[in-house]
């Protein structure tokens, strides 16, 4: 990227904040303008947008709360995948394949109790942390695709995979909350 593009970049997410700033409770009827908008900048916008969306106990659309409802999704995600994972394991009876399963199950676990820790941060507006937490369950989440590839060198179930899929989407979204809280 040539010194035009990032003057441009930076210069944008600085308006970007400062709208945000000024717009920290928007009026009900343009909340899902406002979402729309905001969810549109990062890398997912579909999966922030209904993640957002779906969160009904929102009580405003500030930065804050939204990324609280894009870890809340997360969290939930993650322990869907090591819900999965575990009736996996538990209904597998080959040893690599039992191995891999159990890896990513304890993998799945710790990404889900890190991204709960990370969610009292955010409740705390501890947000530094919170964004830590987000990424350390992100590395979990790796973890349990490589273990796929290092015990048993299978692809990963697809109701597991879709799980982590999303998660990972959800990440790549609350990344970008996440500069605008920094």
């Amino acid at each position: 990227m040539d010194i035009k593009g990032t003057t441009f970049t930076i210069v944008t997410q600085i308006f970007l904040l400062v709208f945000l700033l000024s717009a920290s409770k928007p009026v009900k009827a343009d909340d899902k303008t406002f979402v729309r908008k905001l969810c549109d900048q990062t890398l997912e916008p579909d999966v922030c947008l209904n993640c957002i969306l779906s969160d009904t106990g929102r009580e405003s659309s500030n930065v804050s709360n939204m990324t609280y409802s894009i870890l809340f999704c997360m969290y939930s995600q993650t322990t869907y995948a090591h819900q999965c994972a575990d009736h996996l394991y538990q209904n597998t009876a080959a040893v690599r394949p039992k191995t891999t399963y159990r890896v990513c199950r304890d993998t799945m676990l710790s990404a889900s109790n890190t991204l709960w820790d990370g969610l009292t941060k955010m409740e705390v507006s501890d947000y530094k942390n919170a964004h830590v937490s987000a990424r350390m369950a992100h590395l979990d989440l790796l973890r349990c695709v490589f273990a796929f590839r290092k015990y048993a060198n299978v692809p990963v179930p697809a109701e597991l995979l879709s799980y982590m899929v999303q998660t990972k989407r959800l990440f790549d979204a609350a990344q970008f909350m996440f500069l605008l809280l920094d």
